[in-house]
């Protein structure tokens, strides 16, 4: 196969496991994930259990670490949840296996990195994220998701602070909106798949990847990016049919 078309493989094989309506979480043990910065975790779960979070469980998103071609080492997610349970918190740390496309590490929201992200779900659909998986900002996301990135050295106590503010502002910009307040892990997962349904329909709507995506993921070079958007696109009407 021509580099060209291993990279569209590669692409839409992290596409189509990324943006699936439904993702599958599995509940994990810590002492599982060896490979990871388990004392990472520690630290920030003290940090947030200290500003009222609790830990509902430690879980692995199946749905990407067994996508074929293997993407990521097996990585553990703690989801977190605020005292009124409207901010859902997730940290984990994630590990590419060696030899892959940098580009992997973007599509994924995964940045090579130690990530925490904060997510709140509004009465109107919307969501609100705030994350310092700075990477991520290169994808595009749909009206009803709004996102901001801080950098990756952002600590936990910035991204929960940033959070609160912007949802405050976001909330007094929707008028009779109010954040959704959750007590269960099963309804922060119910809650997440919604938003992974939303990203999912809009990623279909524009397909795979766009071509201004691939441009700023600067890694092919600007005489690659519309060779390599040309075979996304070839692939995706082969499977088609």
């Amino acid at each position: 196969m021509e580099p060209v078309e291993k990279a569209a493989h590669q692409i839409l094989a992290v596409i189509e496991a990324t943006y699936q309506p439904t993702h599958h979480y599995v509940t994990v043990k810590a002492s599982a994930f060896r490979h990871l910065d388990i004392a990472y975790y520690e630290k920030a779960t003290r940090l947030l259990t200290a500003r009222g979070f609790r830990v509902l469980a430690d879980v692995e998103d199946t749905t990407i670490t067994a996508t074929p071609g293997g993407v990521l080492m097996p990585v553990m997610i703690r989801a977190l949840l605020s005292k009124d349970g409207t901010v859902m918190a997730a940290l984990y740390h994630p590990r590419i296996k060696p030899l892959l496309l940098r580009l992997l590490l973007w599509v994924l929201r995964k940045s090579p990195g130690k990530v925490v992200d904060m997510e709140t779900e509004c009465s109107d659909g919307s969501f609100l994220v705030t994350s310092n998986a700075a990477s991520a900002a290169v994808m595009s996301l749909p009206a009803l998701i709004s996102a901001e990135y801080l950098p990756i050295t952002a600590r936990v106590h910035d991204v929960h602070q940033r959070h609160t503010e912007r949802l405050a502002a976001h909330l007094q910009q929707r008028s009779g909106t109010t954040a959704r307040s959750f007590r269960t892990h099963d309804e922060l997962i119910a809650s997440q798949n919604r938003m992974n349904a939303i990203k999912a329909a809009f990623r279909g709507e524009i397909g795979a990847i766009t071509k201004e995506e691939l441009d700023q993921l600067a890694i092919f070079g600007e005489s690659l990016t519309g060779s390599v958007h040309a075979a996304v696109v070839r692939e995706q009407l082969k499977r088609a049919g």
